[in-house]
């Protein structure tokens, strides 16, 4: 390849990571964080459902059937069953429809007595919308859309996913000639070529992984902004829900106006027995006590990689078939698209693999922050650098309140949920979580502006970050009475190992913050001795 187009290459490369990095560092780093946060820090953040609830399968049967009686004819349509600490709910939800009217009924139940705790009624949408949010709500649903919403924040993230895959890219063919130094890391050498070695075996062990979280991202962000919509134009007229028809792999059955039984019970033992590794989430029931009536249990985790749906003969109970989202579809687009969320947030093979694509999303987080960083250092080091030394300070700034300010203010939000749970639990929503969030990430960018020496407030904001998640492990006890001994032996693993790993994370960036600033302290950069530039960080 021409050197003139191997330097045009690199003049993209390095443009689009500066424009587009800091977006791409918060979704990430926010990323690696949501692989866990159903239902693992959903756990964490509910002191009422840390304890694991067994919900027998009679005593659900008997408690729908129950409740069945009390409610129109209408609303037996369709009934969906949130089982304990699943993604959208804590407790035991259940939801009966009616289609004609967009209404609903919500039911929410304790888990171990199953008392009736709540009862609301409305649109399905406004109901969904107003449920109670915690940590792992904000988190997951910031990392999906920005809280921006669609279309705007789904169309934003989708075209990150875009500009990452060009990243990657772009990358690839720069340092082709270097494939062969993938275990090469100088670590004793000068701080550019520890972090340039640092972003170019990130970038290049981390190829597959980054590929796929990149594709998978983008797809996900922009198939209801564009691709949806594109298609029902061109097969449907523009009718959206008949596109969405097409690929309901859980049609509701004709109904046959004859009365029968619909088993819940022998389904959901079938279900708790099909497949360990299988995390069950949501039991949908169509035409309930009717001769026709079906039955579909989902869950997550399999090592079969596709969310599990297994189909049931609502009067018999008998199992009939499993498959995936889009499985009995024709073709290969289904498996393409069956494979694109689990792939994307590491939701199969158990919390090994969800282990692994957090730690991999973590060092597709820092392959754009090094990458700035790399160019701010070589910028500033430059005699023939395109922009002033003012500009490279201001942009050094910006980076460490914006790409330290995020992970401080994911930081706070768990010593926040811990105190909004103990204090003001009906204040634990989107709104309060907002406030905190965004306000903690407005602070450190004010302060990372406001303090001259860039050193100094890089590790103040790593500081502060490291020593918010140590106090968190202490306020839990404080605020709830467990304590990580007592977590374990009451075999309380999500809370446990949430309330240690977020203590050994702290502990981690205060060693590794000193480590770095007493290498990088000893190059002064740029014509300001008292900035020792972004390596500080």
């Amino acid at each position: 390849m021409k050197s003139f187009t191997i330097k045009k290459l690199y003049t993209l490369h390095s443009w689009v990571g500066i424009v587009t990095g800091i977006l791409l560092f918060v979704i990430a780093f926010t990323g690696a964080v949501s692989v866990f946060g159903r239902p693992e820090i959903k756990v964490w953040a509910n002191p009422e459902v840390r304890q694991a609830a067994e919900i027998k399968p009679q005593s659900l049967e008997q408690l729908i059937v129950q409740h069945v009686s009390d409610i129109p004819e209408s609303f037996r349509e369709e009934i969906n069953i949130f089982l304990p600490r699943a993604r959208t709910f804590t407790n035991l939800t259940v939801v009966f429809e009616d289609h004609d009217n967009g209404q609903a009924i919500v039911k929410t139940f304790h888990n171990q007595s199953l008392q009736l705790l709540s009862t609301r009624t409305g649109s399905v949408r406004e109901l969904f919308e107003t449920r109670e949010t915690d940590i792992a709500d904000f988190i997951v649903d910031f990392h999906a859309d920005l809280h921006l919403g669609s279309p705007l924040g789904l169309l934003l993230t989708g075209l990150l996913g875009l500009t990452l895959t060009v990243s990657i890219i772009t990358g690839f063919f720069i340092h082709r000639k270097k494939l062969r130094n993938l275990f090469t890391f100088r670590w004793k050498k000068s701080f550019d070529v520890s972090l340039a070695d640092f972003h170019k075996v990130l970038g290049v062990w981390g190829l597959l992984f980054n590929g796929v979280i990149a594709f998978t991202g983008a797809f996900l962000g922009l198939a209801t902004v564009i691709l949806i919509p594109a298609a029902a134009f061109v097969t449907f007229n523009g009718d959206q829900e008949k596109l969405v028809e097409m690929f309901v792999t859980t049609p509701e059955p004709i109904m046959a106006n004859e009365f029968a039984s619909t088993k819940v019970a022998k389904p959901l033992a079938h279900a708790q027995s099909y497949d360990e590794d299988m995390r069950l989430e949501l039991i949908s029931i169509y035409g309930f006590e009717d001769k026709n009536a079906k039955v579909y249990i989902s869950g997550v985790g399999s090592d079969k990689v596709s969310a599990q749906t297994l189909s049931y003969e609502g009067s018999s109970g008998n199992f009939t078939e499993a498959f995936g989202r889009f499985g009995k579809l024709e073709g290969v687009s289904p498996v393409i698209l069956d494979l694109m969320f689990p792939l994307h947030f590491g939701n199969f093979g158990g919390p090994l693999v969800k282990l692994i694509w957090t730690l991999l999303g973590l060092t597709t987080a820092l392959l754009p922050i090094s990458g700035m960083m790399l160019w701010l250092h070589r910028g500033e080091k430059s005699s023939t650098s395109n922009f002033s030394a003012s500009t490279y300070s201001n942009v050094k700034r910006l980076v460490i309140g914006a790409c330290g300010g995020v992970v401080f203010a994911t930081a706070v939000l768990f010593p926040a949920q811990l105190v909004a749970w103990s204090t003001t639990p009906q204040l634990s929503s989107s709104v309060l979580f907002g406030i905190i969030f965004f306000g903690s990430w407005l602070l450190s960018i004010v302060l990372a502006f406001c303090i001259k020496n860039t050193g100094l407030s890089s590790k103040l904001m790593a500081y502060s970050t490291a020593v918010t998640l140590l106090c968190v492990p202490f306020l839990n006890v404080l605020t709830t009475g467990d304590d990580i001994f007592s977590l374990f032996l009451l075999k309380q693993w999500e809370t446990a190992i949430t309330d240690l790993t977020l203590f050994t994370l702290g502990v981690l960036i205060i060693f590794t913050t000193k480590r770095v600033s007493n290498k990088s302290s000893l190059e002064p950069v740029g014509n300001d001795n008292s900035d020792k530039g972004i390596g500080n960080a």
